[in-house]
């Protein structure tokens, strides 16, 4: 099975609990996964995580990662 595949099957990278960084958002401190949301309109999921100061965002996967982001 080609990684397309997998991923048209299965496109969640990440689930409840994960630490993340979020593009465009400090990168001092990891936020969480609270919550797989559902699909936005570019048609990539999004999720609900809360930031180190309880901030919740809904951030869509392209934008996060669970290593630090430069720049």
């Amino acid at each position: 099975m080609t990684l397309v595949d997998q991923l048209n099957q299965s496109p969640w990278r990440f689930k409840v609990g994960d630490e993340v960084f979020i593009a465009g958002h400090q990168q001092e401190h990891p936020a969480k996964i609270r919550e797989a949301f559902g699909y936005g309109p570019s048609g990539w999921p999004h999720y609900r995580v809360v930031d180190h100061e309880g901030a919740v965002w809904v951030v869509p996967q392209q934008m996060i990662s669970v290593s630090r982001i430069p720049a």
